[in-house]
C-alpha cells in the first residue's frame, strides 16, 4: 500500500486528529467543576430567594381568613420543587422546636408518621364522634390525612382554613341516607342546608334527651321558681331602694366567654332575698342549701334568745327596734315575739320555710316525719326542698363565644324579658344567627360562616358526652 504524500489533505487531517489536543485536560476539569457548581449553587439560589419570599409575606402580608387552594397547600419552597429530594421543607411555627429532632415525629425509619406519634404530645385530643369513630365504626382517617406537615410556618392552619367545610360536607351532604342509625341530619351550608338547632335538655328523671327547636316546646325542669320578666322590670324592689337588673347583674361569662359561671346564692340572690330570722335581725340569717342546717340554726338562736334577754339594756340586742319618740329604752330582747324558745323556733320556721323565704324560689313540702335524731331543729316542722337540676350545656357540639357577640344586645337571641318560667331553655333558633352569618360564601352584610365557625373536628366535649352516656344521662333519641 502506498504511503500518503506529504501533500494529501487527508492525511494532513488524520495527523491532526492523532495529535494531542492542547488544554484538553484543563477543559475536562473546567467543564467538572463548572457542573458541580451549578448543582450546588442552583439549589443555594433556589432555597434562599424562597426563604426571601416567605420573610416578606410574612412581615408583610394579614393574616389569612380565607381559603386556600390545594395547589397552594402543597406548593413547596423552591420552583419545581427542586430541593424536594433532601429537605421536606420548613415545619409549622407551631412545631419550629421539633426541626432539628426528626424521630420526634418519625419514630421508625423509611415510614409515614403513625398516629401514635401524634397523640404522644396531643394528649387531650379526642376522636370525632366519641366512642364510635369517626362515624359509627367508620376507620378513623390518619391524622396526617388531614394534618400535613412540611407546608411552611402557617401550613396547618392554612389547611385547617381550606378543610373546614368542604372535608365536612364530604361525610355530612348525606349522612341522613347512609347512616340512617345515627338520626343525624344532613348538612351542606349554614346558609341555606343547615338544620334548626337541636338543644340537650333534661327530662323528669334527669336523663338527657336532643330536642329540635320549634318542633316541640323546649322546656326543662329546673326545680327552681324563677320568672325573668319579673326580674328585668324597671324599679324592682332592692336593698337600697328600686333597682333595675340587667343579665349581667346575675350571669358573668367565663375567662373563655364560651359560657357562664354558675348562678349562686351568695353571691348572686342574696342581697335581696336575705335569709334573716324575722324583720329586726337583720344580722341573724340562717346558711343556704340545707334545711336541716337551716332549722338547727334557728333552734339554736331561738333557745339562746330565751336565756340572754335584759329588757333594760338596749345596746345588750343591737338589732332590736325602738319607737321613734320614746321616752325609755326599747325592750331589749333579742325577738320582736312574745313565746317560749320552742314556739317562736317553730313560728319562724314555718314563716321562713313556707311563706317569705323558701317557698319563693324552691317547690317546699312539709313532711310529717321528725328531724335526725340529734339535730337541734329534730322538734320543729321538717321540710323537703325540691334539688335544683345540675346545669350542663345546651349544645354542647357548638362552640360559641359572647365575646365575639359583645356588640349585641343580650335581648336580640334571648327573649328573657317575656319569659314566666325558669323550665323555659332561652335559646336562640337557626333564624336569628341567619341574620348576621352567611354560609361558606360571604355575603355583603353577612359573615362567611363555615362548619369551623362553630364546630370542632375533635369536640372538646367529647369526654364528657361518653361518662353522660356510660351513666345513663344520655340516651339517644329520633333525628338529632
Amino acid at each position: 500500500m502506498a504511503s500518503s504524500s506529504p501533500s494529501d489533505p487527508n492525511a494532513a487531517e488524520l495527523d491532526a486528529l492523532r495529535r494531542p489536543l492542547r488544554g484538553r485536560r484543563l477543559l475536562s476539569w473546567t467543564l467538572l467543576l463548572a457542573a458541580l457548581a451549578t448543582l450546588a449553587l442552583v439549589p443555594w439560589w433556589l432555597s434562599n430567594s424562597a426563604a426571601e419570599r416567605q420573610a416578606g409575606a410574612t412581615a408583610t402580608d394579614a393574616p389569612r381568613m380565607t381559603a386556600v387552594s390545594a395547589e397552594e397547600i402543597h406548593a413547596h419552597r423552591t420552583a419545581h420543587a427542586w430541593d424536594r429530594v433532601w429537605d421536606a421543607g420548613p415545619l409549622d411555627a407551631a412545631h419550629s422546636a421539633l426541626s432539628l429532632d426528626c424521630r420526634a415525629c418519625h419514630s421508625e425509619p423509611f415510614a409515614r408518621v403513625r398516629d401514635e406519634d401524634c397523640t404522644a404530645c396531643h394528649l387531650t385530643v379526642t376522636t370525632h364522634g366519641g366512642p364510635s369513630p369517626p362515624i359509627a365504626g367508620d376507620p378513623a382517617p390518619r391524622c396526617a390525612a388531614c394534618h400535613r406537615e412540611h407546608q411552611g410556618p402557617q401550613g396547618l392552619a392554612l389547611q385547617n382554613i381550606a378543610q373546614s367545610g368542604p372535608a365536612c360536607v364530604d361525610c355530612h351532604a348525606e349522612l341522613a341516607a347512609r347512616k340512617p342509625e345515627l338520626g343525624l341530619l344532613d348538612v351542606r351550608d349554614f346558609g341555606d342546608a343547615h338544620p334548626e338547632f337541636a338543644v340537650r335538655v333534661a327530662g323528669d328523671g334527669g336523663a338527657l334527651r336532643k330536642l329540635r327547636l320549634g318542633a316541640e316546646p323546649a322546656i326543662e325542669p329546673t326545680g327552681l321558681k324563677f320568672p325573668h320578666d319579673v326580674h328585668l322590670k324597671a324599679g324592682i324592689d332592692g336593698p337600697e331602694g328600686p333597682q333595675t337588673l340587667a343579665c349581667g347583674s346575675c350571669h358573668r361569662a367565663t375567662e373563655d366567654a364560651l359560657g357562664f359561671e354558675p348562678v349562686r346564692f351568695e353571691t348572686d340572690c342574696e342581697s335581696c332575698h336575705a335569709l334573716t330570722l324575722e324583720t329586726s335581725l337583720a344580722r341573724r340569717s340562717v346558711p343556704h342549701g340545707s334545711a336541716e342546717d337551716a332549722l338547727s340554726m334557728i333552734r339554736e338562736f331561738y333557745s339562746f334568745a330565751a336565756n340572754n334577754t335584759d329588757p333594760r339594756r338596749a345596746e345588750a340586742a343591737p338589732g332590736a327596734v325602738q319607737r321613734p319618740g320614746a321616752t325609755e329604752a326599747a325592750d331589749a330582747r333579742f325577738v320582736g315575739r312574745p313565746g317560749d324558745a320552742l314556739a317562736l323556733a317553730r313560728a319562724e320556721a314555718t314563716d321562713l320555710f313556707e311563706k317569705r323565704a323558701c317557698a319563693v324560689c324552691h317547690t317546699v313540702t312539709r313532711v310529717a316525719e321528725s328531724g335526725p335524731p340529734g339535730s337541734p331543729g329534730a322538734d320543729l316542722p321538717q321540710y323537703r326542698i325540691d334539688p335544683v337540676a345540675p346545669v350542663h350545656p345546651w349544645m354542647p357540639g357548638a362552640r360559641f363565644s359572647h365575646a365575639a357577640h359583645v356588640q349585641t344586645e343580650c335581648s336580640a337571641c334571648h327573649a328573657a324579658a317575656t319569659s314566666t318560667d325558669a323550665s323555659e331553655v332561652l335559646m336562640p333558633g337557626i333564624a336569628g344567627c341567619r341574620d348576621c352569618h352567611a354560609g361558606a360564601v360571604a355575603e355583603p352584610t353577612q359573615v362567611r360562616s363555615d362548619c369551623g365557625l362553630c364546630h370542632d373536628y375533635h369536640p372538646a366535649h367529647a369526654a364528657l358526652q361518653e361518662a353522660d352516656v356510660l351513666a345513663g344521662r344520655l340516651v339517644p333519641t329520633e333525628a338529632q
